[in-house]
């Protein structure tokens, strides 16, 4: 097939996988919210995610290195998700909703470190990855801005929060046809020469692997603080007061931004490379954070989800390269799995938990919560991990200029 066909087919399978989290991804505290959850339940749902990525993706990596296609790995997995969500949504109970949650995560995660080895693997050039990752990004405004729509339609979208779940899982099951049509991904070793886990936690005893882990690691630690609370934030009438609708729509104005620096981000590592790339991700983070600890109107909030977009391009995608031109070939799937449970997996299990118990702290006695409070710790962490890794991270600068 040729490489314009190639990318079509590769860019579709990031829209469906983004499409799947845009759908209930930012609604889903909302609608736990709206069934009365505390802070701490609402962190153990959202935990179910880091909970799978401890154990889950580096499976998978170790299977799809040395036994299983993955792009037939992928497509079972989608598969496997359909009742899940839509159990999920008929649920109103914190223990049932925890389980359905929790078993999603837990099949689903893999396919995203899987999809980059797809990706990465075909392209050849590892400067195009950003041209197909950015219809992720673009799949997930198409079905932000339509559930926001939804919605407002229904009214402000009281009671129908949860609706996203049900769309997901038709969106799960569409994934996981299409899966079956990608190109052939093999295992990523021979025989006698498989990938292990050992091997790919050795990896940690490279300078640079780990600078990029720990760094991964703090970053992942103030990830949930607005993952999991920027929609109750923008809906308090405390603060910015806003329906709903306009909630989600504001939250997906990251994913706006994300389209305009994921084409920039082959020309980004081309001149800057993969130090400065990453470290600008990881400053923007941080600033994002200060700037919603900060926010009393919504320009300041837009602001923020504009620094998420390139936080999330140059950090998060920025990392995927940096682990892709730092492991051996026989190790990337089994690598990419090892950031995925760094990243998703360790730091966010402890952001989560962290969020969760300062959410219900900083509970207000006239109601609401001290949001300016609530960011401004993970906001000056993030702002540490950069420092750090602009100053201990020395690879990939002369090799992308």
């Amino acid at each position: 097939m040729g490489q314009p066909g190639l990318r079509a087919r590769l860019s579709a399978m990031f829209a469906f996988s983004s499409m799947i989290l845009g759908a209930q991804g930012m609604l889903l505290s909302g609608h736990m919210g709206a069934l009365g959850f505390s802070g701490q339940q609402i962190s153990y749902v959202a935990a179910s995610w880091a909970l799978a990525a401890l154990c889950s993706p580096l499976a998978a990596g170790w299977l799809a290195d040395r036994f299983w296609a993955s792009e037939k790995f992928a497509g079972w997995c989608y598969l496997l998700c359909v009742p899940l969500l839509a159990w999920g949504w008929t649920q109103r109970d914190f223990s049932a909703l925890w389980v359905a949650m929790a078993l999603f995560c837990l099949i689903y995660l893999p396919t995203r470190s899987l999809a980059n080895v797809i990706a990465l693997h075909h392209l050849g050039d590892f400067r195009l990855f950003g041209q197909v990752r950015v219809w992720g990004t673009l799949g997930w405004i198409v079905v932000s801005w339509s559930m926001s729509l939804y919605l407002e339609l229904r009214g402000g979208g009281e009671g129908h929060l949860g609706d996203g779940l049900l769309l997901a899982a038709g969106l799960c099951a569409v994934a996981g046809v299409f899966a079956f049509t990608l190109p052939h991904t093999p295992p990523g070793s021979g025989k006698g020469q498989g990938a292990s886990l050992h091997s790919a936690f050795g990896l940690l005893r490279q300078r640079d692997f780990a600078v990029l882990v720990i760094a991964a690691l703090a970053s992942a630690l103030t990830g949930p603080f607005a993952y999991n609370f920027g929609f109750l934030f923008l809906v308090d009438p405390g603060r910015l007061a806003l329906s709903p609708g306009a909630a989600n729509m504001l939250l997906s104005l990251a994913q706006v931004a994300e389209v305009f620096t994921m084409l920039m981000l082959g020309g980004a590592l081309r001149r800057l490379g993969l130090r400065w790339t990453i470290g600008l991700g990881l400053l923007a983070h941080s600033l994002r954070l200060l700037c919603f600890s900060a926010a009393h109107t919504q320009w300041m909030a837009v602001i923020a989800q504009c620094l998420q977009g390139v936080a999330f391009t140059f950090f998060a995608i920025g990392s995927t390269v940096a682990v892709d031109r730092l492991s051996p070939p026989q190790l990337r799937a089994s690598a990419q799995g090892l950031l995925v449970v760094i990243n998703s997996g360790m730091g966010a299990l402890v952001g989560h938990f962290s969020a969760g118990r300062l959410y219900d702290y900083l509970t207000l006695p006239e109601g609401g919560r001290d949001w300016t409070a609530f960011f401004l710790w993970p906001g000056v962490l993030a702002l540490g991990a950069a420092l750090f890794f602009a100053r201990a991270f020395r690879g990939g600068e002369a090799e992308e200029r």
